[in-house]
């Protein structure tokens, strides 16, 4: 779904705070903001993408204006021995030394200067050749640089376009949210912040049993993962707990790829901030054959991501309100996972 769908999409949903409508139910707020909490997700996952070919857009208009300038440089100096060549015929008397020659003493002086002359104009016609192709070859790449500082403008605005869709969607979020009553509001709140309790609470009993001092701070990796994979899932161990903000990646708040970005980072592999690019950065595993550390993908277009802990589960940054946290990792919008 495009930015500019989404936005249209959520337009249609009804205004929390109408005063012609009935005040929703605690009930029906939750299951509003989750709707909303799912449409975030593609629009994040679409300002990610728009991110990664803006940065690449604007290497390609830094390489098209190098170009630009080497083209330049080339076709100056063209110039400059175009002058040079003119003035050695200007000294030499160009073409109306042949009058002259005619006359001159000996056959083998009018042979030298003759041929002098024919240097000369030789050269007039190459440089003239060389410089009508420098021109084109400059008027071709400053049509490629201008193509390009275009298309990462347009990216640009595509972003801007984005960055407002979600924008808006939180604030629908939090008029949603402020339709309640005080304590509506608060045992709704306090709600989710259990439930965020419990998904850290789950981590550290999953490790408390491999762990010979305390478990109260930090829960670490015990499992059958190895190497770098190890070293990546550790690190998601390390996150948990930490608070969801889109556009993250590290080190106080993540969102999904930017939570595994970092992760993978520390073991040394490099991923792109988006969770459709992380898709294509590795070796696709099937189901079956997952391991510790593997990036698990969701959604239709893939809008979401984990990195497998072993036992069914992943570690997460789920969505806005909530904190990286283990979640199952088969569920319905399962799409697929990549070995990095």
């Amino acid at each position: 779904m495009t930015g500019l769908a989404v936005t249209a999409t959520l337009s249609v949903l009804p205004a929390a705070t109408s005063s012609a409508d009935p005040r929703p139910s605690v009930a029906d707020v939750e299951r509003r903001v989750n709707a909303l909490n799912d449409r975030v997700d593609a629009a994040v996952e679409q300002y990610a993408e728009a991110k990664i070919a803006l940065a690449a857009a604007k290497r390609g208009a830094a390489v098209a204006q190098a170009r630009v300038s080497a083209e330049q440089v080339k076709l100056d100096a063209i110039k400059k021995s175009m002058g040079s060549v003119a003035a050695a015929a200007y000294r030499s008397g160009g073409t109306d030394q042949f009058v002259t020659l005619v006359n001159t003493s000996t056959p083998q002086t009018f042979l030298d200067r003759a041929s002098s002359l024919n240097r000369i104009a030789s050269g007039q016609s190459a440089q003239l050749a060389a410089a009508a192709t420098a021109r084109h070859r400059l008027a071709a790449v400053q049509a490629d640089a201008t193509r390009a500082t275009a298309a990462a403008a347009a990216v640009s605005k595509r972003m801007a376009v984005q960055k407002h869709t979600i924008e808006s969607a939180l604030a629908q979020q939090q008029q949603l949210l402020s339709s309640l009553k005080a304590e509506e509001r608060a045992k709704l709140l306090a709600r989710r912040a259990a439930s965020a309790r419990a998904a850290r609470a789950a981590a550290l009993a999953a490790v408390r049993a491999s762990r010979s001092r305390s478990v109260a701070d930090q829960p670490s990796y015990n499992g059958p993962a190895s190497g770098r994979a190890a070293v990546a899932v550790q690190e998601a161990y390390n996150q948990l707990g930490k608070p969801y903000q889109w556009g993250a990646a590290g080190p106080s708040s993540f969102d999904c790829s930017g939570l595994t970005m970092w992760a993978w980072g520390h073991a040394g592999v490099s991923l792109p901030h988006s969770s459709q690019a992380q898709y294509g950065s590795g070796q696709h595993v099937s189901q079956s054959d997952l391991q510790p550390g593997d990036l698990t993908f969701y959604g239709s277009p893939i809008h979401h991501v984990g990195i497998y802990i072993g036992g069914g589960r992943m570690i997460s940054a789920p969505h806005t309100g909530d904190v990286v946290k283990i979640q199952d990792a088969f569920r319905g919008d399962y799409a697929g996972a990549v070995r990095p």
